[in-house]
């Protein structure tokens, strides 16, 4: 070690203090850090903010002074976008030389967490040199530097460059300590270059661009730390001092649920008026190449696209069937939020082996553009849009292409006729149909199961986990693909059998699993037990062989806040999110709808909730996220944890019934 720190300091430019053949390696070792601390020091300035905002959503914003980097002679200065989450009404910038001027924001990366600021200095600033990208090694030494309370100097911690590449591309992960205070601030090698500006980044969002400006903030002195490489930033810098904001560059596609390391690149479904849709990508394309770059995975292809920004152009290759197609495609930083197109069709849940192809018309919906183009129940779907249809699959990956307000052909069998209609899409209907309105979709005759007298609950248990779920399987339900409701009951189990009792009828007339959940801890549902339901839903699916279209998660209050959260983080695996007097939980971000995930929510509020208010806002943003969201209000609760009233319930199942439309 010894040996290797004086080898080190030979490479190091500027005089030195000590005598490298007298000193102790630990004060060899502080000098070579003071060094590259004074090298850059003048490029690192104290910003102050005042105004503004104290929190974003949870997350309490840091009340002292900031650190900022200078990237422009002119007054250019580069720091992160945690620092301005408050949206404070002035900014102050504070040089090296103590004088301290006001700024303006110009810009913002909201892809990189960055923030560009400008200032009038009578004089040209320090710029600081850049490390070359090419030049980075894991396990180089790295220096996070920070001015903030002791305006006069800077502090700094030390440790190594222990990741390259992160965030998809974007980041460079040091051990270094990093806080709220030199955010913004440089990381610098031992020659006192600059690696990267220090910004707070969540790896759990690295894969969905989240503009969240305060994701990853909870890392804060972890031992995981990121900067945004300085080469880049100065790379795009006379496009931010154009004063727009650099964007994340968005394809608008859905991908093959799966391991993103593992899975292909295969499009599930494109974003009508989306930058895909504009290259004329369609389902089922394979993406091979971008930019002369080979893409296997999904993990190859988020490397070549989420480094990018918004009006960045990409040459793509893709594969459809055996025919290569090369496409330009310019990334979007905004997609119109996505609204599921409604045709009005509820498709037969029985088949049978002498059917033809095609989707069985099972009922339509009241007042839809099903039943306006004049489709009837038993009708059989042959075509939409042209396209044959052998089953269901079919249908949804054309209706998935479309959206509300597109005109659409279709024929369907009657009898022995063949009629093709004109209908002209909706959106997904948000409202809840009464018992008379809901057709009826039992088929040949078929009748609901009868009640048993003595419903019984039995036990799923998952390896590695200690709750134990009670499920009820109605009769019959295992030789066909039934829905599925998980409820998330408190702790205690006692009131399983009650539970049962208020959804044994619909379990039996709707074929519907009803699989009761229970936190580990008897205090309650916390956010620990989201895998534990991520895997019962999972091994439920697989057990039962449970019809994707019909699987909602609910609960009431905090589990009702849970089943948000699991709903959303997991939209592949449910169609339907319900809560009661539950509002989202405030770290939730709605995330952007899309299509080939259709899923639907259902507000329930108690005419007493003292929640009203926030339970009706979540309503409205869920609608402007693209969801089809719908409300309803149940009688005054004396408890708000009291089982559900049979009005209610029948609502709710209702509501339940009518999720596999399209």
């Amino acid at each position: 070690m010894k040996a290797f720190l004086i080898t080190l300091l030979l490479f190091v430019s500027g005089p030195l203090l000590v005598n490298a053949q007298d000193a102790s390696v630990d004060l060899l070792e502080q000098q070579v850090w003071q060094n590259s601390a004074v090298a850059v020091a003048d490029s690192v300035v104290q910003i102050r903010t005042v105004g503004g905002l104290d929190r974003v959503g949870k997350t309490l914003l840091a009340a002292g002074p900031t650190t900022g980097l200078i990237v422009s002679s002119d007054g250019y200065i580069v720091s992160s976008l945690f620092n301005f989450a408050g949206q404070p009404t002035s900014i102050l910038v504070r040089l090296s030389s103590g004088q301290q001027l006001p700024a303006k924001l110009v810009a913002r990366d909201t892809n990189r967490m960055l923030v560009l600021l400008k200032i009038e200095p009578d004089s040209p600033l320090h710029v600081p040199q850049a490390v070359p990208l090419a030049k980075l090694r894991v396990g180089q030494w790295s220096i996070a530097l920070g001015r903030t309370f002791r305006a006069e100097m800077v502090d700094f911690s030390v440790g190594i460059v222990s990741a390259l590449n992160r965030m998809y591309g974007r980041a460079i992960q040091t051990d270094a300590s990093i806080s709220a205070a030199n955010y913004g601030g440089p990381l610098v090698d031992y020659q006192g270059r600059v690696i990267g500006v220090l910004v707070p980044m969540a790896p759990q969002s690295a894969d969905t661009n989240s503009d969240n400006e305060v994701a990853g903030a909870e890392f804060y002195d972890s031992g995981i730390g990121f900067a945004i490489p300085l080469e880049h930033v100065l790379s795009v810098l006379d496009r931010w001092k154009a004063g727009a904001d650099l964007l994340p560059g968005k394809l608008g596609v859905g991908l093959v649920s799966g391991e993103a390391h593992l899975s292909p690149p295969r499009i599930t479904a494109v974003w009508p008026n989306s930058p895909a849709a504009d290259a004329g990508w369609k389902p089922d394309d394979l993406v091979t190449v971008i930019d002369g770059q080979r893409v296997e995975t999904q993990a190859d292809l988020r490397f070549q696209v989420v480094p990018r920004y918004a009006g960045d152009t990409l040459d793509v290759t893709i594969k459809r069937a055996e025919q290569e197609l090369e496409t330009k495609v310019t990334l979007a930083g905004e997609l119109v939020p996505y609204r599921q197109p409604f045709l009005g069709i509820l498709p037969a849940r029985t088949s049978s082996p002498e059917e033809a192809a095609g989707v069985l018309v099972a009922g339509v919906w009241p007042e839809s553009p099903a039943q306006t183009a004049g489709v009837e129940a038993g009708d059989l779907l042959l075509k939409l849009v042209m396209t044959e249809l052998s089953e269901l699959a079919d249908a949804l990956k054309v209706v998935d292409s479309l959206h509300p307000q597109d005109l659409i052909e279709l024929t369907v069998k009657r009898g022995e006729e063949e009629l093709t209609l004109t209908a002209e899409l909706a959106a997904l209907p948000d409202e809840i149909l009464s018992s008379a309105a809901l057709p009826t979709r039992r088929q040949n005759g078929e009748e609901p199961a009868a009640e048993t007298a003595e419903p019984e609950l039995e036990s799923l248990v998952l390896p590695d986990f200690s709750q134990t779920a009670k499920f009820f399987l109605p009769p019959a339900a295992e030789s066909r693909s039934p829905g599925l409701v998980i409820w998330l009951a408190d702790g205690s189990g006692e009131q399983d059998q009650e539970l049962l009792s208020g959804w044994q009828e619909i379990c039996l007339r709707d074929q519907v699993v009803l699989l009761i959940a229970h936190p580990a801890d008897a205090a309650g549902w916390a956010a620990e037990d989201l895998e534990f339901l991520w895997r019962l839903t999972r091994s439920a699916q697989s057990q039962w062989n449970v019809d994707r279209r019909r699987i909602a998660i609910g609960g009431q209050q905090k589990a009702g806040q849970l089943a948000y959260a699991l709903a959303f983080k997991r939209r592949e695996d449910f169609s339907g999110v319900f809560s009661i007097d539950a509002p989202l939980p405030r770290t939730l971000q709605i995330p952007e709808n899309r299509p080939g995930g259709q899923l639907a929510a259902l507000v329930v509020e108690s005419r007493n909730s003292t929640f009203a208010p926030l339970l009706r806002q979540d309503l409205q943003n869920l609608r402007q996220a693209g969801y089809s969201a719908s409300w309803l209000q149940r009688p005054v609760a004396s408890d708000p944890a009291e089982p559900l009233d049979a009005t209610t319930h029948s609502a709710i199942a209702r509501w339940l019934d009518g999720l596999d439309r399209f």
